[in-house]
């Protein structure tokens, strides 16, 4: 005797429900809608913590250029240091959700590494702007470090959504 005649008839779906190969096809676009949603609320709130550092950069960097004679490559040192700890934590904490998953270090250790990158890049930027429009403003130079700073924090973003990201859920 056979077993497959044994075996139960099989059912039609449930009006209005999809046929078996069809959940099947839906439920990976699904997944995939899902995590390309999360990945766009991380990146929005990557730029949010990047231009709340952004802007505690620009405060210390005018302040101390209308408060000091600093040259303006120094002032951008010290708001880069402020402005560093500044965006990192936020990263850490409200970027990735990683202050309970990752250490302290990693999240301030890969920002201040893109931070020195960014220290670099931006200062030579500055010095290049100062001396190819002399008397520039310290606005306009402030432009030119935050566009260089902005491709710098693109390339942080991808380093650290892989270094910060939290653990996959059971």
């Amino acid at each position: 005797m056979h077993t497959d005649l044994l075996a139960p008839a099989p059912t039609a779906p449930a009006a209005g429900a999809p046929a078996p190969a069809a959940a099947a096809r839906t439920a990976v676009p699904a997944a995939a809608r899902r995590r390309r949603s999360a990945e766009v609320w991380t990146l929005g709130r990557f730029v949010v913590a990047g231009a709340t550092g952004n802007g505690a950069h620009a405060v210390v960097f005018l302040v101390l250029g209308a408060a000091t004679a600093l040259p303006a490559a120094v002032g951008n040192v010290l708001a880069t240091v402020v402005s560093t700890l500044v965006a990192n934590e936020l990263h850490r904490r409200f970027t990735f959700r990683a202050a309970g998953s990752s250490a302290w270090s990693t999240g301030h250790g890969i920002g201040g590494a893109a931070a020195v990158a960014g220290l670099v890049l931006s200062t030579l930027a500055l010095t290049g702007w100062h001396r190819l429009v002399p008397g520039a403003s310290d606005l306009s130079g402030l432009v030119v470090v935050h566009v260089v700073t902005a491709l710098v924090g693109a390339s942080n973003f991808l380093v650290l959504r892989v270094a910060l990201r939290a653990p996959a859920r059971a």
